[in-house]
């Protein structure tokens, strides 16, 4: 089985042939990948079937930076089997983490809890397959899939995407993430944290 990634959101739109998409691309944006499979085209009756991809939707490293540990998933208003939009919210994590509030010179620590939610949107428009389960969230990682999509030809080529090099030049200058580390931050930006060269 052939994988391809791709990171979608805003900035300048590119445009990829077929034979373009084994590249890895990126969204300085949203910091998602996408994982995608060839699937069978769709298309039906006098309709001309259409290209199409199953796509692994995740967070890349950046992202996960923000997010501290997931007790909750929320998931969006539209159910598995539907058609969703681009943009359409897809599922929201809730976390929490702890940090210091307050110490002193004799190692006095006082803890506060945090709390946040991620917000998961859809990169691209397609028919949402499946979301992750409350127990894979919990897992969340740089190879978590959090929702499954069926995304056509046309669906794919409105995403703006961006080429490595373009993702690590835009996220250079953005600070790390709450529970980012700064001297990891520039060289830990792709999957699984494996340093960009």
């Amino acid at each position: 089985t052939h994988f391809q990634r791709i990171y979608c959101g805003a900035g300048p739109v590119v445009h990829y042939s077929l034979r373009d998409m084994s590249r890895t691309l990126f969204c300085p944006a949203s910091h998602l990948w996408a994982r995608l499979r060839r699937a069978p085209a769709g298309g039906a009756g006098l309709v001309a079937a259409r290209s199409a991809w199953r796509v692994e939707v995740g967070l890349t490293v950046h992202a996960l930076e923000d997010i501290g540990d997931v007790i909750a998933v929320g998931h969006g208003p539209t159910a598995p089997g539907s058609r969703v939009e681009a943009g359409a919210a897809l599922l929201t994590l809730d976390w929490e983490a702890h940090r210091v509030s307050t110490a002193d010179e004799l190692y006095h620590t006082q803890w506060a809890l945090v709390e946040g939610a991620h917000p998961l949107h859809s990169p691209f428009g397609g028919t949402l397959l499946g979301l992750c389960s409350d127990d894979d969230a919990r897992r969340l990682g740089p190879e978590t899939v959090l929702a499954t999509l069926h995304v056509d030809r046309p669906g794919l080529a409105a995403s703006q995407l961006v080429g490595e090099a373009q993702y690590l030049a835009a996220v250079r200058g953005v600070p790390p993430g709450r529970f980012g580390r700064e001297s990891t931050l520039h060289e830990q930006h792709s999957i699984g944290g494996h340093r960009a060269d």
